[in-house]
């Protein structure tokens, strides 16, 4: 994957020896001859690497020239994004102060010294060296010059794609859990474990049983909890208790939307005693729960947690799945249901209704006779044959063979048919553009929930996503990444606000194992160049390994909405000081209160997310951030204004002020023309909608408020907020003031005719 993700860094690497800065300002330091030499030679070891991606075994030798490959690239893609930053920053202070004439030679002399002298002529010249170097070391290697795989339509009628995912052969095993369940218990509370390797199936039959009608009406309450490795009592009644609340909370959070206070809400989060509540919780009600994924070998962990659940009513059950026969004996279940492989028979009908384009394809035996003995190498494990599958589905019988070839050569090798080494196929046979996509999501723990606008944008934030022909925007290329993904069975889609996808814990093995020490979970070492934390006490654990590890370009927090603990202002300012090659950064639900102005000195920062935190300001310095695209501030509920010259951010994509209320967007900002998201605009006498005019690339939802009686509409009747914008899917509008509400000013709200849905709240004018 570190192969796959580098793809990446050789397009930014591509971009910025193109772009205007280096083609104006090349020859002032007579470097123009390295930076074609240099563009000759990566877009040489582009194609070299390119084939490397393709081989998913290679010898020592190999291995080594690739790391040091990535590691001249890293710097490479360093140097020439510094230079371009520098150039283009005093390029903008030039045009700021007016002076245009003369602009170059006046430029000449305010460069830092940095670039007047010859420093930054040799760094170049010794790159150019370091490359040529490299790309010649590469004929005593097994590499050859690839091609990029076309891009895949997924443009198709019918598509074998989650979530309407196939449950079949598992009729009987159904049944029999539902009986199991329907049966009267001698304990007030009883369990039964459903136990069987991984991708089996277990938690597709636990959800079938779950959601059964039979089910429904036989138990008071239904609490379903994804378990995993870590088995802390408190943790997992929190969870209970959350899945209990969750439909009254959902509702609470819709009907009051914009009348919660945080710092209540937080309050009640963090001062209530898990324990008791959940006793009290299920007190004398018939219960069903259902515990996934089962990793506890500990008996006093289990005893604990079982004590809190005998106040349930008689006939209450919990079912748990686990791939671990100990992990099912600790729970002293009334019954263990050992799942077993599907049928030959059933396996091939999963597999016939994913691999093939259409029914007709059934009548061509030769391709049934590769599907079958591909099928019988599965060994009736759904998640292997819906994975080889959907890998077939996009090859021709070519394509068949040589996976046919592969999953033999795989069994032979292991000694088995291993459900692990097929999933590797499924991922060796990805578009090399995707690769790089898939092997990033290792940063996100298991079952963890994906925000799918959060994927694209750190996805773009390395350079991963690639245009077709150079045409279109870059968010659709990473959309049709996605459904690549999800077609594929690597991703699946889960039911939340907005749109969500998971891993399937093996996929995430897999991304880990292609990942090794260039994408790391609560760790990082010298090697590391993406990491998450699950918290931020988890970072400040590592702090000691920060002097290794400075050439991070990832970090992400991965906690929730209400953070896990605080991150003091010290390590704040460590952590932004520490790593100044950062592209994406994101300190979410942190308690922060103060951005750093060290913030501005991440010159290569392209993601930046603060949402969730009380924060009031920003700081000045994030001005100078021009390669930004992404700033999110979701639910910075004290946040009040922003930058005066946050308008400099020239290549801002992506403004995420969902739920900022106090928020008071700055005069000028329809300069920022590239914007394509901003959830939330306030309109107020000095702020109005004559600044909505310009972003006519906004997409998605737009809502905005009216809190004050706007003069824009009456002084031009012919200003035309929204008419142009014609990528925006969702509208609304909301007064939130009491005065007289202008039937003028909504007309001069009229969308354009492409808008989906429309919604106007408490407007109480004519209509």
């Amino acid at each position: 994957m570190a192969e796959a993700i580098l793809c990446g860094v050789i397009q930014t690497i591509m971009e910025n020896l193109g772009s205007a800065a280096f083609e104006n300002f090349g020859p002032l330091w007579n470097v123009k001859d390295d930076i074609e030499s240099i563009q000759n030679t990566v877009s040489r070891i582009q194609a070299v690497l390119l084939d490397a991606v393709e081989q998913p075994n290679r010898n020592h030798q190999d291995r080594d020239w690739l790391e040091k490959l990535k590691d001249a690239f890293y710097d490479a893609d360093d140097l020439l994004g510094e230079y371009k930053f520098h150039i283009e920053l005093d390029l903008q202070q030039e045009e700021t102060s007016g002076n245009t004439a003369g602009k170059v030679r006046n430029l000449f002399r305010s460069i830092p010294l940095v670039f007047r002298n010859r420093k930054m002529s040799l760094r170049i010249n010794e790159l150019r060296q370091n490359l040529s170097a490299m790309a010649q070391d590469r004929n005593n290697f097994h590499f050859n010059e690839g091609h990029v795989k076309p891009q895949v339509s997924l443009n198709r009628e019918t598509i074998p794609c989650l979530p309407n995912k196939e449950f079949i052969g598992r009729d009987d095993d159904s049944n029999a859990i539902i009986k199991l369940l329907l049966e009267p218990n001698n304990d007030n509370v009883s369990v039964i474990a459903i136990e069987g390797i991984g991708g089996i199936g277990k938690t597709a039959l636990a959800q079938n049983v779950y959601n059964h009608e039979k089910v429904d009406a036989h138990f008071e309450l239904k609490i379903w909890v994804w378990v995993s490795d870590v088995f802390k009592v408190t943790t997992i009644a929190e969870k209970l208790i959350n899945g209990i609340d969750k439909d009254d909370s959902m509702e609470l959070m819709r009907n009051k939307r914009r009348k919660l206070n945080p710092g209540v809400l937080m309050g009640q989060v963090h001062n209530m005693d898990p324990l008791r509540e959940l006793v009290n919780k299920i007190y004398q009600k018939k219960f069903l729960l259902v515990l996934d994924d089962m990793w506890n070998e500990n008996y006093k962990n289990w005893n604990d947690f079982f004590s809190l659940l005998i106040g349930g009513a008689k006939g209450s059950k919990i079912v748990i799945t686990t791939r671990v026969k100990l992990v099912a004996e600790i729970t002293r279940p009334v019954s263990t249901y050992a799942l077993n492989g599907l049928s030959e028979d059933h396996s091939w009908s999963l597999f016939e209704k994913i691999a093939f384009r259409n029914r007709q394809e059934t009548n061509n035996t030769k391709l049934v006779e590769i599907g079958r003995e591909i099928v019988g190498r599965c060994q009736g494990v759904p998640l292997a044959i819906e994975s080889i599958g959907n890998a077939l589905y996009f090859e021709k019988k070519d394509g068949w063979l040589k996976i046919k070839d592969k999953v033999q050569e795989n069994v032979i090798e292991l000694g088995g048919g291993n459900t692990f080494s097929i999933l590797r196929l499924s991922y060796d046979h990805l578009p090399s553009y995707i690769k790089g996509c898939f092997g990033f999501c290792s940063l996100f723990p298991k079952s963890y929930k994906i925000d799918r606008m959060t994927l694209i944008q750190l996805w773009m934030a390395h350079g991963l996503i690639q245009l077709p022909n150079n045409i279109g925007q870059l968010e659709d290329a990473a959309d049709e990444c996605i459904k690549n993904l999800l077609c594929r069975s690597f991703f699946y889609q889960v039911y939340s606000y907005g749109l969500t996808y998971k891993m399937h814990d093996l996929y995430h093995d897999l991304a880990l194992s292609i990942a090794g020490t260039d994408c790391r979970l609560d760790y990082l070492d010298e090697k590391t160049h993406h990491v998450s934390f699950s918290s931020a006490s988890s970072f400040t654990k590592t702090l000691s390994l920060v002097k290794v590890s400075n050439k991070l370009r990832t970090i992400l927090f991965t906690h929730g909405e209400y953070g896990s603990s605080a991150m003091d202002e010290s390590t704040l300012i460590t952590l932004i000081e520490s790593f100044p090659r950062l592209r994406a950064l994101d300190l979410h639900a942190l308690n922060i209160k103060i951005m750093p102005n060290s913030t501005g000195k991440l010159i290569h920062l392209r993601y930046l997310d603060f949402s969730f935190n009380p924060i009031e300001t920003l700081s000045d310095s994030i001005t100078t951030l021009l390669n930004l695209h992404t700033l999110k501030l979701q639910k910075c509920w004290n946040l009040e204004q922003l930058p005066r010259d946050i308008t400099k951010l020239v290549s801002l994509r992506h403004l995420d002020d969902k739920g900022c209320f106090k928020l008071r967007l700055p005069q000028g900002l329809r300069k920022l023309i590239g914007l394509q998201s901003l959830p939330l605009f306030i309109a107020r006498n000095n702020g109005g909608l004559g600044n909505l005019n310009g972003l006519n690339n906004l997409r998605g939802t737009l809502e905005i408020q009216i809190s004050e009686q706007s003069e824009d509409a009456n002084s031009d009747s012919e200003i035309k907020y929204l008419r142009e914008k014609q990528h925006l899917e969702k509208l609304e509008l909301t007064w939130a003031h009491q005065e007289g509400h202008d039937e003028m000013l909504l007309d001069s709200l009229q969308p354009h005719p492409n808008l989906k849905i429309l919604e106007v709240w408490d407007y109480s004018g004519g209509e």
